[in-house]
């Protein structure tokens, strides 16, 4: 008889962190553009240019009550 091996179990913390990430519109950008955007302001590019960067060049339509609740969940953390 062969020992069924089980998954580690997904702790809470980390389900509801993973529940946000799917819902999050920021997060499903490609990766290359979501490092730009967590060094755009390091590199002093205000949040006006951002949005428009990533509507005009990206062709993602993201608001900023989108932009700043990635930001303020942590999502990148």
């Amino acid at each position: 008889m062969s020992k069924a091996t089980t998954a580690p179990v997904l702790g809470l913390v980390d389900f509801m962190r993973q529940k946000r990430r799917e819902a999050c519109p920021v997060c499903k950008l490609p990766q290359e553009v979501r490092e730009q955007l967590a060094t755009a302001s390091d590199k002093g590019i205000t949040q006006k240019y951002v949005l428009e960067w990533l509507r005009t060049t990206v062709g993602v339509p993201i608001t900023k009550d989108e932009l700043t609740g990635h930001r303020n969940g942590r999502h990148d953390e």
